[in-house]
């Protein structure tokens, strides 16, 4: 809901700019900073939080307005898209009876390598030395990278006391 507000004042109102937005930008840097302190009491950690969460909402809210104007489903299709994939891959990692799916760390981090070095080269040396016809191949292991990270993480969360 902060996100959603954060949005919804940079599309609706003057506070819009670069200036606005490089400092939405140094903000989030220091608010992910003070997040992590685990020195601060819980209450502190979650304004900062939501206070970061408004600064992304307010960074991406020109264009979900422009979205929302040219075609309004895909916000919608987005939402729930992401919905489903969370919902079930989390349910996989809660009712799974073992904690195996925690040696996929591993898997997801060469993954993520072999996809940023791939990026790197194809920047580099340019696409089409690199296989510029496999975007969609990239694009679709990006996702399944995400899909993994969601159950990876999910059973952190459940294996820490």
């Amino acid at each position: 809901m902060t996100c959603a507000l954060g949005m919804y004042m940079n599309a609706y109102t003057v506070l819009s700019g670069f200036m606005m937005s490089v400092a939405a930008m140094i903000g989030m840097a220091y608010m992910t900073y003070k997040i992590s302190n685990v020195y601060e009491s819980e209450s502190l950690r979650l304004g900062y939080l939501k206070a970061l969460s408004f600064c992304m909402g307010f960074l991406v809210g020109p264009l979900m307005h422009h979205l929302a104007e040219f075609e309004p489903m895909i916000l919608i299709q987005a939402v729930s898209y992401t919905a489903i994939m969370f919902c079930s891959f989390t349910a996989i990692s809660l009712f799974s009876k073992r904690r195996s799916y925690l040696f996929l760390g591993g898997i997801i981090m060469t993954m993520t390598s072999c996809m940023f070095w791939y990026r790197t080269m194809a920047w580099m040396f340019g696409y089409s030395r690199f296989g510029g016809e496999f975007g969609l191949v990239y694009t679709m292991s990006g996702l399944f990278v995400a899909c993994l990270y969601v159950i990876y993480d999910t059973q952190l969360i459940i294996k820490r006391p």
